[in-house]
């Protein structure tokens, strides 16, 4: 089936002016993309007209805890190392309550124009509903899932014997790996090494390279937890990683604030890819992360909203504001991350991170017909000419109008066709009034 996009603008992806744009998808792929209008030629092509609205990649999102909708609200004003424990002792939820709190985070981010989501979701006999509730939503996703071998800190001691850890890993990819006509995919995710012995860092990175896939993991994140690494290993986290074999341009760290300079030579020497999130930085105070330093020295820097319970939003367009100024302050250099940088952190950053092998990110044939499409002219997002500028600056999910994955509108002038939005905003309403054992 040929569906055909028209009288669109987006930007040119060298200059990053405004331009027309129409595209013609057949299935789920780009076959043509023109300035100049395509005529209709098929009776069975579908046609949507865009009316001058603007058309970009459809964001990435490369790391996130879809399931801590549920957590949005109820463990605020907690600085991280508190934050974690009470959320591994308060925050667990039934099978059901764990399907609806990840549908619920998917709705968001598709109503905000994310498309792609890395998914590391919590560990436990609740993960494959889970990640069916991001199957059932219609995003892309890179799944795997918080696991540990090692207590961290006073969380609840680990479950699961470094073996044990690594067959839930192993059985995830064969369970949805290339799920979904590939729409699902999987890595593999030691969850941060503050929560891991040595044996599952090596462990994880035999298990990678066997399957030929990727590496999610949380690093440096906290000050105390990256203290933990010197008694544990007498090294950083980030050398701990390098020590044990794990770093790699299929590595994708996340957080990394608490880096020294030698840390950030290693992440930029070993090709890592850094995932930002800096609502969660802020929210619960992890620290200010040196994300300047890291792309001066070509490190590439992609963008994650992490969990709701601890950034309080999945909505990218806010995140890449938020990174350009806190690049900014932190420098205290006005010319840091301008607007067409961060534009990259959430599109072609986004892919190599993840490792979509250059098929989402970017509007060209040969791509996946992965698409947003953002409300133009609207009091904050006017004249061509800056548009960029007040894409990153002004603009905010609530105006996006359309989403489309796979060459398939998901969403289309705000309206799910895919998902029944009121019924499921009722149902995990009511379950949400009735879940007094997830409060403080």
């Amino acid at each position: 089936m040929k569906t055909l996009l028209k009288n669109g603008i987006s930007f040119d992806p060298q200059t990053y002016q405004v331009k027309p744009i129409h595209i013609l998808i057949e299935d789920d792929e780009i076959i043509n993309v023109s300035e100049t209008q395509m005529e209709k030629l098929l009776t069975d092509e579908v046609v949507y007209d865009l009316k001058g609205n603007l058309v970009i990649p459809g964001l990435l999102d490369c790391h996130t805890h879809l399931s801590q909708s549920f957590g949005r609200g109820i463990y605020d004003n907690l600085h991280l190392t508190q934050w974690l424990v009470t959320m591994s002792n308060k925050f667990n939820l039934t099978e059901e309550e764990s399907y609806q709190a990840t549908l619920l985070g998917c709705v968001e981010a598709l109503k905000s124009g994310t498309t792609t989501v890395a998914e590391m979701a919590s560990a436990g006999p609740h993960l494959d509903a889970c990640i069916q509730a991001i199957a059932d939503s219609g995003l892309r996703a890179d799944v795997c899932t918080a696991i540990g071998d090692y207590q961290e800190g006073e969380n609840p001691p680990p479950d699961m014997t470094t073996d044990q850890v690594l067959d839930v890993m192993r059985n995830m990819h064969k369970h949805w790996h290339g799920m979904y006509d590939g729409r699902i995919t999987v890595r593999v995710s030691p969850v941060g090494l503050p929560a891991c012995t040595e044996e599952l860092i090596r462990g994880s990175r035999d298990l990678a390279n066997e399957l030929g896939i990727g590496i999610h993991t949380h690093c440096s994140e906290g000050e105390t937890e990256t203290q933990d690494a010197y008694t544990r290993f007498g090294c950083s986290e980030v050398e701990a990683l390098e020590k044990f074999g794990l770093l790699g341009p299929d590595c994708q760290l996340v957080h990394d604030i608490w880096l020294t300079e030698h840390d950030k030579q290693l992440i930029a020497e070993y090709d890592c890819s850094v995932v930002t999130c800096p609502s969660t930085n802020t929210k619960i105070t992890d620290g200010m992360p040196p994300m300047p330093d890291l792309y001066k020295m070509g490190v590439n820097i992609a963008i994650g909203c992490d969990g709701e319970a601890s950034s309080g939003t999945y909505d990218m367009l806010q995140e890449a504001r938020l990174v350009s100024l806190l690049g900014k302050v932190h420098t205290m250099e006005a010319d840091v991350f301008p607007a067409e940088t961060v534009y990259k952190m959430m599109t072609v950053n986004g892919r190599k991170s993840i490792g979509f092998d250059a098929r989402v990110g970017e509007i060209k044939p040969g791509f996946k017909a992965d698409l947003t499409i953002i409300q133009y002219p609207a009091p904050h997002l006017i004249d061509e000419r800056r548009l960029m500028s007040n894409l990153i600056f002004s603009a905010t999910g609530t105006d996006v109008l359309s989403v489309f994955v796979d060459g398939k509108p998901l969403m289309w002038q705000r309206e799910l066709l895919h998902l029944d939005e009121q019924k499921i905003m009722a149902d995990i309403l009511q379950t949400m009034r009735n879940a007094d054992h997830l409060l403080i």
